[in-house]
C-alpha cells in the first residue's frame, strides 16, 4: 500500500525530497564527549585505557565509538580533578598511573551487551545494577527522599538519560571508584561498628573473609562457550571465579540499647579503652545461647562468641536487591524493566541462607510486600521474620500478622560505604542470635529454598538472572564428588514482557546433563526432628532417570527409594502421575491433591505462577504446567548440627539426558502431618 502512495505522489512531481527518507545518525558516546570540553578529562582517560588485558586490545575510546549498549556514569572535569588531587596529588590526567586511570575508566562503564543501556527509569531504588561494570564490580544505587540518585554511596547523578547511538550517558558529581578494601577492612572503617570489627579480629573470622578470587581457576583455560543438545541457546563458561561474603552487622548503638554496652573512647585517638568490660558482657550473653564449650578460646569454632559471629556471616557476595529474587510470585508482574520492578510487590518474598562456621545455621531473609501486616510500602527486608498469611485455598497470601517480626536489615550504612571488594555488609536493627526461640520458629514452618541460593558462587559472580552458564567441575563448592561426565548448567528466563511461560520457581533452574553423578550439600535444619524432604521437578521427555541417595556422609549415602523417572507424563489419560488442574470446588481439589500425594508427588505451590509476566495463572491451575510438580524424596530424621547430602546418579547410559533441580522444601512433621492440613501455597 505504501508503494502505491509513493507512486501517486511521484505523479505530481518528478523531484522527490530524499531528506524525508534520511535517518539522522545519533552521536556515539565518544562523539558526545568530544563535543563537550567539560568532559575532556574522562575522554582523555578513555583514549588511554584499553578494553581488556590483551596488549592488542582496543582503547575504550574506540569501543565507545562503535556499536554497543553501554551505560556511562561520567564525571565532569571538576569532579575528576578533585578525585585526582585526592588520590594522586595532581590534576593532570597524563600524570595518572595506569592503575588509577584503568580504575576510573572501567568503574564508570557498564556493558549491557544484548540489552539496551540503563535509563534512569531502570535504576534500582535501593541495591545494585544487575549488570556489573568493566571491573566486574556491582555498582550500588540509592534513590533518596530528595529524589536524588546516589551511585556507590558518593556520586550523585546530576544529568540523566543523555541518549547516544551506543548507549546512555549520565553525569555524576564525583568519580565512581568502588572501594578496594575487603569486607572486614571495610567494616573496620565504619565508625559505628567498632564492636563487630573487634569481634571479627578477636575470633579470627576476619582472616576468613579476605579471599577475593580463585587464581588457580583463572590460570586454566576452560573455554568460552558450551552447546547442550536439546537446549536452545549458548552457555557461557565463566572466565573468573570470584569469592565473596556477606555480613549482617549490629551497630554499636544496638549493643548499647540491648546489652547495655557503652564504649569508652579516647577523644584524641578514637581508641576504645574498655574492651575487657565489653567482652565480659558479650561472653555472658553468648554463652547463655551457645553454651560454655572452649570458653577461653575465642578462635575455637565451638566457642560461644565465635559461633555468635559466625551466625552473622554468609558465603556469597549478595547485593541488597538480590537478597530475595522477584520473578513469578503470586500476583507479581515483573513488567518490561531491565531490572525486576520493586514498586508493586503484592506478597512477601523470601529465601534461606546457610551461615558460616562448623555449626552451620539457617537464616531466613524476607522482603515484605504491599499488603504486609504493618502496611509498609517501602518493602523492607527482615532477618528471621516469621509471618502469618491468608493461606486458604481462596486466599491471596497477603501477610495478615507476624509470629516474630524479625530483625530489620538496612541497605546502607549512612556515610560509610558497605560495598567491599569481596562482599557487602548490612546494618541490622537488633542483636542476631540463633536462639532456641529462633530455631523453633524457623522449624515450625515449611522451608522452601531455591536451588540457586544454595550455591553462593552464582551470587558472587553475578550469574543469577543474567545469562545461561556452564560451570566447570569444582567451580561450586556445594556440588561435590562430581563425575567427569557431568555438565553443570544454569538456565533462566529472560526479563521481557510475556516471557517464555516457564514453570520454574523464581524463573531459573539448574540442569545436569551427560553421564552425571554428583553430590549436593544441603542447608542445615534449624532444629532436630523429622522432616519430609521434597524437590521441585519438571517432567518432560528429554529428562532421564536417576537414583537418589541421602545421608550425612558424602561418600556413604543410601538409596532414597526406587530410581526416579523424569520422563513420565503428568496428568491426562493413562498418566502414572494423576495430576488434575484445580477447579472451583475446593473439596474436589483437596481429594485430587490427596490422590497425587499417594503417588509420592504434590502439585506445584499456589504461591508461584507461570513465568509469563502476567502473574495470573498459578501452576496449579494451568494444564500446561502439570509437569511442574514436587516430588517427595523421603521422610528423614535430621539433626540440627549435622550436614546432610543428596546424591543424584543417572540410571541411563545417555549423554543427552537431563536432570533438573529448581528448589527444595524441608517440611517438619507438624506441617505435613499435623492436625491442620498443609496449605497449598
Amino acid at each position: 500500500m505504501m508503494s502505491g502512495v509513493l507512486l501517486g505522489f511521484s505523479g505530481c512531481s518528478e523531484d522527490i525530497d530524499e531528506s524525508n527518507f534520511a535517518i539522522k545518525e545519533k552521536q556515539t558516546a565518544m562523539d558526545f564527549l568530544s563535543s563537550k570540553p567539560e568532559y575532556s578529562g574522562i575522554k582523555a582517560i578513555f583514549e588511554r585505557v584499553r578494553f581488556g588485558n590483551r596488549d592488542n586490545a582496543s582503547t575504550l575510546a574506540s569501543v565507545l565509538s562503535a556499536r554497543g549498549n553501554y551505560t556511562l556514569f561520567i564525571p565532569d572535569n571538576t569532579a575528576l580533578e578533585t578525585y585526582m588531587q585526592n588520590v594522586a596529588g595532581t590534576t593532570d590526567v597524563s600524570e595518572l598511573s595506569d592503575e588509577i586511570a584503568q580504575l576510573v575508566a572501567n568503574s564508570c562503564i557498564i556493558d549491557n551487551e544484548g540489552m539496551s543501556a540503563y535509563e534512569v527509569a531502570d535504576f534500582p531504588e535501593s541495591g545494585t545494577f544487575n549488570k556489573q561494570n568493566l571491573n566486574s564490580r556491582s555498582l550500588s544505587c540509592v534513590h533518596t527522599e530528595n529524589d536524588e540518585y546516589i551511585i556507590n554511596n558518593s556520586s550523585k547523578v546530576t544529568r540523566f538519560d543523555i541518549e547516544v547511538s551506543n548507549g546512555m550517558i549520565h553525569v555524576v558529581d564525583a568519580v565512581i571508584a568502588p572501594s578496594s578494601d575487603r569486607l572486614p577492612e571495610l567494616i573496620a572503617l565504619a565508625g559505628n561498628m567498632k564492636i563487630m570489627s573487634y569481634l571479627l579480629t578477636a575470633t579470627e573470622w576476619a582472616n576468613s573473609l579476605l579471599q577475593e578470587n580463585d587464581a588457580a581457576y583463572e590460570a586454566v583455560d576452560h573455554g568460552e562457550t558450551f552447546i547442550q543438545s536439546g537446549v536452545p541457546g549458548t552457555f557461557k563458561i565463566p572466565m573468573y571465579r570470584k569469592i565473596g561474603y556477606t555480613a549482617l552487622v549490629e551497630t554499636d548503638d544496638v549493643y548499647r540499647n540491648e546489652w547495655g554496652i557503652n564504649l569508652v573512647m579516647n577523644e584524641e585517638t578514637g581508641e576504645v579503652s574498655n574492651w575487657d568490660e565489653v567482652m565480659r558482657v558479650i561472653k555472658e550473653k553468648c554463652q547463655a545461647v551457645y553454651g560454655t564449650e572452649a570458653a577461653d578460646d575465642l578462635t575455637n569454632p565451638d566457642n560461644a562468641v565465635n559461633r555468635f559471629v559466625a551466625y552473622h556471616l554468609l558465603y556469597g557476595k549478595i547485593s541488597y536487591n538480590n537478597l530475595v529474587h522477584h520473578y513469578n510470585e503470586y500476583n507479581y508482574k515483573y513488567g518490561n524493566n531491565k531490572e525486576p520492578q520493586r514498586n508493586n510487590c503484592p506478597t512477601n518474598v523470601w529465601d534461606y541462607y546457610t551461615t558460616m562456621g562448623n555449626h552451620r545455621g539457617l537464616i531466613k531473609i524476607t522482603q515484605v510486600g504491599d499488603a504486609g501486616f504493618e502496611q509498609d510500602l517501602d518493602h523492607k527486608v527482615y532477618v528471621n521474620r516469621i509471618s502469618e498469611y491468608d493461606n486458604t485455598r481462596g486466599g491471596d497470601y497477603r501477610e495478615t500478622g507476624v509470629k516474630d517480626a524479625g530483625v530489620l536489615l538496612s541497605a546502607e550504612n549512612g556515610e560509610y560505604d558497605n560495598n567491599a571488594l569481596n562482599g557487602f555488609f548490612y546494618p541490622i536493627s537488633k542483636i542476631l542470635l540463633y536462639s532456641d526461640h529462633v530455631r523453633n520458629m524457623l522449624a515450625g514452618e515449611r522451608m522452601r529454598i531455591d536451588m540457586v541460593t544454595m550455591l553462593p558462587e552464582l551470587l558472587t559472580n553475578n550469574n543469577r538472572g543474567n545469562e545461561y552458564t556452564k560451570f566447570p567441575i569444582g567451580y561450586i563448592d556445594n556440588i561435590l564428588n562430581v563425575s567427569s561426565g557431568t555438565n553443570i548448567l544454569y538456565l533462566m528466563d529472560a526479563w521481557s514482557p510475556g516471557g517464555g511461560a516457564w514453570n520454574d520457581y523464581q524463573g531459573d533452574e539448574m540442569m545436569f546433563t551427560g553421564l552425571y553423578d554428583f553430590v549436593l550439600r544441603l542447608p542445615p535444619v534449624p532444629k532436630s526432628g523429622t522432616y519430609e524432604l521434597r524437590m521441585g521437578v519438571a517432567m518432560n521427555p528429554l529428562r532421564g532417570m536417576a537414583q537418589i541417595y541421602f545421608g550425612d556422609h558424602p561418600d556413604k549415602l543410601t538409596p532414597a527409594g526406587l530410581p526416579y523417572d523424569m520422563r513420565q507424563t503428568v496428568g491426562g489419560s493413562g498418566s502414572s502421575i494423576p495430576w488434575v488442574a484445580d477447579v472451583e470446588d475446593d473439596e474436589v481439589n483437596a481429594e485430587n491433591d490427596k490422590n497425587l500425594r499417594n503417588q509420592g508427588y504434590l502439585k506445584g505451590p499456589q504461591y508461584f505462577t507461570v513465568t509469563n509476566g502476567k502473574a495470573d495463572t498459578p501452576v496449579r491451575s494451568r494444564s500446561g504446567s502439570a509437569a511442574a510438580i514436587r516430588r517427595i524424596v523421603g521422610v528423614f530424621d535430621m539433626e540440627a548440627d549435622k550436614t546432610y547430602y543428596l546424591r543424584f546418579k543417572t540410571a541411563l547410559k545417555k549423554l543427552d539426558s537431563q536432570f533438573f533441580l529448581d528448589y527444595f522444601e524441608f517440611v517438619p512433621t507438624q506441617v505435613y502431618n499435623g492436625p491442620t492440613p498443609e496449605d497449598i501455597w
